[in-house]
C-alpha cells in the first residue's frame, strides 16, 4: 500500500530520540542488514517482514537515491505468509496418516509422531504454493520526527515498529491529540499541563 500509488491512507508516528551523527551512511547498512529475505520453505516460519524499496517489494537492495530523497527517509516494509488452503492441508493429513498408520500397524498415531507429520507435510506443500506478498510504505520526515507508514493494520503496525526500533535503535509512538501536544513546543505550559484532565463531552440532547 502506497506512497507513490494507491490509496493514500496512513497511520502517523513519532519517534522518540535524536538522530545520530552520520547517519545516512548507518541507516544505509542497518536498513541493508534487516532487508527481506525470502521465506524457505524447509523452514518452521509462516511469515516473515523485511525492508525493501519504497513502492517495489521485489526491490530487497534499495539505492541510496531511492531511500534519502530530501529530507526523507523512504522505505517499503514487505511481509510474506505461506498461505496453505486448509482444505487441502485436512485432505493430505488424512491421506498422510492413512499411510503412517497402515506402516506402523498402529491404531492412532501419538501426539508427537502426528505433530512430526505436520511439520513434514507443511515443507512438502510450502513447495507446490507461493507465498502471499504485502508492500506497506513508509515515508519518515528527518526534520520533524515524523513517519508516515500506508497501513492501518494494528498487526502491521506492531510489525514495522518493531522492525523500525532494530534497524534505527529509535522507538516510535503512535500519534494521538496529548502525544502530539507533547511533541509541539510552541503549546503553552499552562495548556499542555491541562490537556490530560480533559474529559469527554457529550453534545447529545437529552430525551
Amino acid at each position: 500500500m502506497g506512497l507513490f500509488r494507491g490509496g493514500m491512507t496512513f497511520s502517523r508516528f513519532h519517534v522518540r530520540g535524536d538522530l545520530p551523527a552520520k547517519f545516512h551512511d548507518r541507516y544505509l547498512e542497518a536498513i541493508r542488514l534487516r532487508a527481506f529475505r525470502p521465506l524457505d520453505p524447509t523452514e518452521e516460519v509462516d511469515e516473515r517482514g523485511g525492508w525493501c524499496a519504497p513502492g517495489d517489494g521485489f526491490d530487497l537492495d534499495p539505492a541510496y537515491e531511492a531511500i534519502f530523497v530530501g529530507g526523507y527517509l523512504n522505505l517499503g516494509m514487505r511481509v510474506d505468509t505461506w498461505r496453505i488452503p486448509r482444505s487441502l492441508f485436512k485432505a493430505a493429513m488424512r491421506d498422510a496418516e492413512r499411510s503412517a498408520l497402515s506402516r506402523s500397524g498402529e491404531e492412532k498415531l501419538s501426539r508427537t509422531k502426528k505433530k512430526e507429520l505436520e511439520t513434514f507435510l507443511k515443507a512438502r506443500l510450502r513447495k507446490k504454493v507461493i507465498p502471499a506478498m504485502r508492500v506497506f510504505d513508509l515515508t519518515w520526515n528527518l526534520d520533524t520526527g515524523i513517519v508516515r507508514f500506508f497501513s492501518h493494520a494494528p498487526k502491521m503496525q506492531d510489525h514495522m515498529v518493531e522492525l523500525f526500533l532494530k534497524t534505527f535503535d529509535l522507538d516510535l509512538a503512535l500519534d494521538g491529540m496529548f502525544l502530539a501536544a507533547s511533541f509541539d513546543e510552541a503549546l503553552a505550559d499552562e495548556v499542555a499541563e491541562a490537556l490530560p484532565l480533559l474529559e469527554p463531552l457529550s453534545l447529545a440532547v437529552a430525551g
